[in-house]
């Protein structure tokens, strides 16, 4: 039998959940109560694959947004072949989903509306154009994102916003713990005034130039222990006085020939340094790698948990007190 001698219902309607606020598999999530649905209101159309060129196949009625979802009812063409076709589709099972499209208007990183599994942002504020038939969804509730040019609407990777998130867990961490924050200004003050005394020793020795005094301070404080074995290295040339870096065979600017210097040391050093930092203590990764010792807080929590725990230790075993 065929769809037009199949008898047909006086009014051919199918009602849909339109849209939800769960995360789609586009891993991005819609805010129905920023959805503005006026303009739709006054051409409500149903279109086949948001094909905006196409004739529509009927209109939607009673549009609401209750519980988090996004409810009408679709009411097919009688009068369209092609129509009649789609509603059968759906009343026998073929065709199960619809998907709305929509132009964003605002969007938001707010961690607290970030739901599991969501990559991108929350789309906050839009407007909903039209409501299409289709055959295959992001999910029961696709969205097709354009902007008002007709163009792709892109939504970008949430940022992890790091800088301002440890710049709040550092607050905290001084709030709660007052005493460990007047023993880290402590030991940074210790640690320039070390950078300087290094520095001193080996510009008496005449192995450290005065121009290159400005980057071989950055070194220092980003490796002492690393600088130090470096400028140790560094012979004194009997009978005269060190050249300056860019008086050297013509080599380029100091800052170049020291961090190929440094390179060359710490590929000759990189073993021995590793075995060295198996014994290391909390103390000594702060004093000589802060940046490790943040990649192992990222990387290897427990190996980080159990070096500050040993040091708390130590240091309640000295009687310094770190705060509850």
């Amino acid at each position: 039998m065929r769809e037009n001698e199949r008898k047909l219902p006086e009014k051919l309607e199918i009602n849909f959940v339109m849209a939800d606020e769960e995360v789609n598999r586009k891993k991005w999530r819609l805010l129905l109560s920023g959805l503005n649905l006026e303009n739709f209101l006054k051409n409500p159309i149903a279109i086949r694959q948001h094909d905006t060129w196409s004739v529509p196949v009927g209109r939607w009625e009673n549009v609401r947004v209750e519980k988090g979802q996004l409810l009408g009812t679709l009411v097919f063409d009688k009068n369209d072949e092609e129509a009649v076709k789609l509603y059968w589709k759906y009343k026998d099972g073929f065709m199960n989903a619809v998907s709305i499209h929509i132009v964003p208007i605002e969007e938001s990183e707010d961690e607290s509306l970030l739901l599991p599994g969501q990559k991108y942002p929350t789309i906050v504020k839009s407007e909903l154009l039209e409501v299409s038939v289709v055959t295959l969804p992001g999910n029961a509730n696709a969205v097709k994102l354009l902007n008002m040019d007709g163009s792709e609407y892109k939504l970008s990777i949430i940022t992890k916003k790091m800088e301002k998130k440890e710049k709040e867990e550092k607050v905290q961490d001084v709030q709660k713990n007052p005493e460990m924050e007047a023993m880290r200004l402590e030991l940074e003050k210790q640690k320039k005034i070390n950078v300087k005394n290094l520095l001193a020793i080996h510009k008496s020795r005449g192995v450290v130039g005065e121009k290159e005094v400005e980057h071989l301070e950055k070194l220092a404080m980003l490796d002492y222990e690393t600088t130090e074995m470096m400028l140790q290295a560094r012979e004194v040339v009997e009978g005269k006085e060190e050249k300056e870096p860019s008086e050297k065979k013509g080599e380029g600017t100091e800052g170049r020939q020291l961090a190929e210097e440094l390179k060359r040391f710490q590929h000759g050093e990189k073993q021995e340094q590793q075995d060295e930092r198996a014994g290391w203590t909390y103390l000594d990764w702060y004093k000589k790698d802060q940046k490790g010792l943040l990649s192992m807080q990222e990387k290897e929590p427990k190996k980080y948990e159990q070096l500050v725990n040993s040091w708390e230790k130590e240091c309640k075993s000295k009687g310094l007190n770190l705060g509850e």
